[in-house]
């Protein structure tokens, strides 16, 4: 394969008004419409997080969708919402949903997505939403998505009265997970507070604290022992920011050296100390980083290529081999269509050799969601680039 593409894994779909109302069922219809007929009542007409000014078709109609990510050198995405029905904010990703609809919502989006990814095979890896509140219908919800073509599990919101990611109640959800094969994914956001009043205060806030609210996740899970139970369990961060994952990680790894010092605070409350491993071992066997949007200035080079972990006195590296590449399409926030600037950024980098820059690019995520190199290879050659392209690109 001559040619590099990139595979986003961190894009954002949901459908129109009219394409949601045909997986509704009847008896939920007059609740829908009711629903719609709120948002349109002032003026919105669509869902989620957008760039200013355009078209919201390029969330549900899949060739719009395809011609815009595939200009920028996407040849395919992982998926996650933006925005589900009864929604009670339109503008985010997962908001609250109506009281007594949020099981309607994740199945009507579930179900949605599923067609949606099966216009193009092989080319869109839908996360599934899966509530763990139900543990019985979570796991029978995780064999659904995987009969279904969906590329992976959305980890819900960990929020007040949830069980925790420790809880070993949760064991068999983790084991359809692991027995189906597909990845959890942590999006950024995932748990925070909605803060009131809305405005400039309220989303500062949350972009500076959204990362410690996803991020939860990682501690739980290790400090739980879920990756020793469940070793071929594999989690990725995807948009959390990834500034804090360094230091938690030493953190966790200081952490636990201690413990041995605590024989006599462990004996009283009748726990040792559960993990084979250092923690920061979980991150090269269980764990990756979907830097997105995508810059060098949120994850310096030396954090996303080298061996994992590095030098005491330097930035904890995630890994050339755990390292992945995010566009964000299509939130305001996202690299597109600039992409080929981040692109640029990172092969361009003397220290950052072809192999390197694939894997960022797109073998670590074809790796974990799914993707066949092999099927994709005649589009990769068609939409791809080569390091010239990307450093020496013609104008249009």
């Amino acid at each position: 394969m001559s040619r590099m593409a990139i595979i986003s894994v961190d894009g954002h779909v949901t459908g129109s008004f009219d394409q949601f109302r045909g997986y509704v069922e009847k008896r939920h219809l007059d609740a829908y419409e009711s629903w719609v007929e709120s948002l349109e009542s002032v003026g919105l007409t669509t869902l989620g997080n957008m760039k200013l000014d355009a078209d919201p078709a390029m969330q549900w109609d899949s060739a719009m969708r395809l011609r815009d990510v595939e200009s920028v050198g996407v040849v395919a995405e992982v998926l996650f919402p933006n925005g589900l029905p009864f929604q009670t904010n339109a503008f985010l990703d997962v908001g609250d949903v109506e009281e007594d609809y949020g099981r309607v919502a994740r199945d009507v989006y579930n179900r949605w997505l599923a067609d949606f990814c099966a216009e193009v095979p092989g080319r869109r890896a839908g996360q599934a939403l899966v509530s763990f509140d139900d543990v019985d219908q979570a796991v029978k919800d995780v064999h659904w998505a995987k009969e279904h073509g969906l590329g992976g599990i959305m980890m819900p919101p960990l929020v007040t009265g949830s069980k925790f990611w420790f809880d070993p109640e949760l064991d068999p959800i983790w084991a359809a997970v692991q027995e189906v094969g597909l990845p959890l994914s942590q999006h950024g956001g995932t748990g925070a507070p909605m803060y009131s009043p809305p405005g400039f205060a309220s989303l500062i806030t949350l972009s500076i604290e959204h990362a410690f609210f996803s991020g939860r996740s990682l501690w739980q899970m290790i400090l739980g022992g879920v990756f020793d139970r469940f070793p071929d369990l594999h989690l990725a961060f995807v948009e959390t920011e990834v500034d804090w994952i360094g230091p938690m990680i030493r953190k966790l790894d200081a952490r636990m050296a201690l413990v041995d010092s605590w024989t006599a605070f462990a004996s009283v409350m009748g726990r040792k100390n559960p993990l084979d491993r250092k923690p920061s071992e979980y991150w090269g066997t269980n764990v990756w980083a979907g830097i997105s949007p995508f810059s060098l200035e949120q994850a310096p080079v030396e954090q996303v290529v080298g061996e994992i972990g590095g030098p005491a006195d330097r930035p904890f590296c995630f890994g050339t081999e755990r390292s992945m590449f995010g566009v964000d399409y299509p939130h305001f926030e996202a690299i597109w269509p600039e992409t080929n600037t981040a692109v640029a950024a990172l092969v361009g980098d003397p220290s950052v050799s072809e192999a390197d820059a694939r894997k960022v690019l797109y073998e670590n995520a074809a790796g974990l969601y799914g993707f066949d190199l092999d099927a994709l290879g005649p589009d990769m050659e068609r939409v791809g680039f080569t390091v010239d392209d990307v450093l020496s690109p013609v104008p249009a």
